[in-house]
């Protein structure tokens, strides 16, 4: 393979924009061919980024013997047909978050992708890329913290469903049958992916989860609305941990992200935009040490793509690779039927 990776685009709407956008200046990577059923979409896509190889159908970009990986950014239900194609086919595989529609689809994407001998992906590796990301693994893996036994992941949007109050065009988040689910699926699946970066080698063992669609009343609309605009979960692992998430779409509330990690001998407040703050114990007074860390988001998304083209060239793991996005989805999953079932759900139950 040559040392630059070459990238086709499947989907340029405003998620794959994002992707070609990141790919502009990278130094390890170039698109080089982009896909997608909208004519119109497609054609301003390449103008814009000047993409001479177009095609409605992405059965045809994979055929480009000069393509070696492909990002996927169409809405979750065809993630699984595609990617799987794509590794037929013997390109690399960047999937968009959620990485499926459920723990099935997300298992046939990496028995695919291992068999072909090809990298998969999986977009929510964002959270793993965040400064506040990396400086809490530092502390986890040095022993700072002890034994963690305890997580807590808070996502609160004041407004902020998708379809509805932003990307009002994407009424795909709206409707489970395109999108799997609501907030859980959609930005729910960073912050799993982030708890299983940062303790690794987690084995969930069971879920119980309620969900919620109602904030401000009903809403008269032609576009089919099922999903839920909120999901409160608590997973058990193996070993002991466990952990909560709490994942909102819209509440009456004001907007607020926290990760709060609790050991034996120290614990983390990972707030944002507030600082990164380490509580410990010195001479038996307890001490909390705070670091301000920005958030470039443009920058993660570069570093998402420069990451995984790395692991391509290179022959390594991606930042999330398939068996951890497989781990999301059986989550989401027990999570979505605990729900459903108003009962604790086991894992060999999905």
């Amino acid at each position: 393979m040559n040392k630059i990776l070459n990238l086709g685009i499947i989907g340029v709407g405003v998620i794959g924009r994002s992707h070609l956008q990141a790919s502009i200046n990278q130094k390890n990577a170039r698109v080089i061919a982009i896909a997608d059923i909208n004519e119109e979409a497609l054609k301003s896509a390449a103008e814009r980024f000047k993409i001479e190889k177009c095609f409605t159908d992405y059965h045809e970009l994979l055929a480009l013997k000069d393509l070696d990986a492909v990002v996927v950014s169409t809405p979750p239900f065809n993630h699984a047909e595609i990617a799987c194609n794509a590794a037929s086919a013997g390109k690399h595989v960047l999937c968009e978050k959620p990485m499926a529609m459920n723990s099935k689809e997300a298992a046939k994407m990496v028995e695919a992708c291992n068999k072909a001998g090809v990298k998969l992906g999986i977009c929510s590796a964002r959270s793993r890329l965040m400064p506040h990301a990396e400086m809490a693994k530092e502390y986890i893996s040095g022993g700072k913290l002890g034994r963690v036994y305890y997580t807590r992941f808070t996502s609160i949007r004041r407004r902020g469903r998708p379809g509805i109050d932003i990307l009002k065009e994407s009424k795909w988040f709206l409707d489970s049958s395109k999108a799997g689910g609501g907030a859980l699926m959609d930005i729910g699946c960073y912050d799993i992916d982030l708890m299983l970066y940062l303790l690794e080698d987690l084995k969930p063992l069971s879920v119980s989860a309620i969900i919620f669609r109602g904030v401000g009343g009903r809403l008269k609309m032609e576009a089919k609305y099922d999903v839920e605009e909120h999901s409160s979960v608590f997973v058990r692992f193996k070993d002991g941990l466990a952990s909560s998430f709490e994942t909102t779409w819209a509440a009456n509330l004001n907007p607020y992200q926290e990760v709060l990690i609790f050991g034996s001998k120290g614990g983390l407040m990972l707030n944002r935009p507030s600082p990164f703050t380490y509580f410990t114990e010195k001479d038996g007074r307890g001490m909390a040490l705070s670091y301000d860390l920005s958030i470039d988001w443009g920058l993660i998304q570069s570093l998402l793509i420069e990451d995984f083209a790395r692991a391509c060239l290179e022959d390594k793991p991606p930042k999330t690779p398939g068996e951890d996005g497989l781990k999301v989805m059986q989550i989401i999953e027990m999570a979505y039927k605990s729900a459903r079932l108003n009962r604790e759900v086991k894992i060999d139950e999905i």
